[in-house]
């Protein structure tokens, strides 16, 4: 049964009024950018998000929802971190060029798609996809490579095991087509970072968490978006995490996969911590690429614990870059030939070296 979409969202909003009066700023000056980003994102809630869940399931999981719907909250989001529904006298989304929009939004309809095909590798699907869901659009190969690179880097690593993919798979950071900029690094970030905070309530797949026999891996990210309520503070630079946690969720413990076969135990406050962390490890990341356009300073999170629908602790931390900062790797490290021996000995004669001549 076909999925019922929605392109109502301000960002989709946007680009639909870009199209419509300024038409020269897209690379066929047509007028259709708006009818194919409908249909495909259609095209994509019938024949890839329609069958997610059923993909996922078969490794035996119970991941959380990837659906259009997700889909939906992850474009909500983007506009949200570039100042939709804020009062701000400069949101960023106004810097955004016409075509960065399209850009924008059509990466972010693929970037789960390829869970409908498998979990692993999901992200190196998306140029796939993308060939294949717009093929009566005329997008030429720039673009196909371009937006598909988008999609791709929210997630997963490079052959090298670096998880920096956005630097690695644009390497020219503002390519152009033809006389339109494309500030591919930047959009990259905002994909990866909405992505990351559109965890909410409605991801959360409650059957999942009823039934008997649910891998508890699955039952720990399903608690996660279950109880987590998420604000975007753009005037602020901040994202607010709350998690309203049952006081009978405080001692029970869950085996979580460790590899080679085994398990380890968890608690499900440490497992929110382990996610925190990561947040926080993708806000900083990603800031490098949004700074001085929609970068974020910090998350500010909250543990409410409660007791038959009553507060009765709270747990705040702040998670931002403080202090004197310090170095992961020296000078050295990073280049040995950053070195004054090394440098000496190619370049320059030793004193020995100089009485002999």
């Amino acid at each position: 049964m076909p999925e019922n979409i929605s392109v109502s969202s301000p960002l989709e909003q946007l680009l639909k009024k870009a199209v419509r009066t300024q038409g020269g700023k897209f690379p066929r000056r047509n007028g259709t950018y708006f009818d194919h980003y409908t249909s495909i994102k259609q095209r994509l809630a019938d024949k890839y998000y329609a069958v997610t869940g059923a993909a996922l399931a078969q490794t035996g999981d119970r991941y959380t929802k990837h659906d259009i719907s997700h889909v939906d909250d992850v474009i909500e989001t983007a506009g949200l971190m570039l100042g939709f529904g804020h009062d701000s006298h400069n949101p960023a989304y106004k810097n955004l060029e016409p075509y960065e929009v399209f850009a924008l939004l059509l990466a972010i309809l693929l970037h789960d798609a390829g869970n409908a095909i498998r979990r692993q590798g999901h992200e190196k699907k998306a140029a796939e996809i993308l060939r294949e869901v717009a093929t009566a659009t005329g997008l030429n190969d720039l673009e196909h490579r371009i937006i598909s690179s988008i999609a791709q880097a929210h997630g997963g690593e490079m052959p090298d095991g670096s998880k920096d993919t956005i630097t690695a798979l644009m390497k020219d950071p503002e390519p152009n087509i033809g006389k339109i900029k494309i500030h591919a690094r930047r959009l990259a970030a905002l994909v990866r970072l909405a992505d990351e905070l559109s965890e909410n309530y409605t991801r959360a797949d409650e059957v999942a968490i009823e039934a008997p026999g649910t891998p508890d891996v699955s039952l720990l990210a399903n608690y996660y978006c279950l109880l987590i309520n998420p604000r975007i503070d753009f005037v602020g630079k901040s994202v607010h995490l709350a998690f309203h946690v049952d006081v009978k969720l405080l001692p029970r413990v869950f085996k979580i996969p460790k590899g080679d076969g085994q398990t380890e135990d968890i608690m499900f406050i440490d497992y929110i911590a382990q996610r925190l962390e990561k947040c926080e490890r993708e806000r900083r990341y990603c800031n490098r690429f949004l700074a001085g356009f929609a970068s974020f300073d910090r998350i500010r999170a909250k543990l409410v614990i409660v007791d038959n629908n009553r507060e009765i602790d709270t747990v705040p931390v702040d998670l931002e870059e403080v202090g004197y900062p310090s170095l992961s790797k020296t000078v050295k490290e990073l280049e040995p030939n950053f070195d004054a021996c090394r440098l000496r000995n190619k370049h320059s004669l030793t004193a020995e070296q100089e009485q002999g001549q």
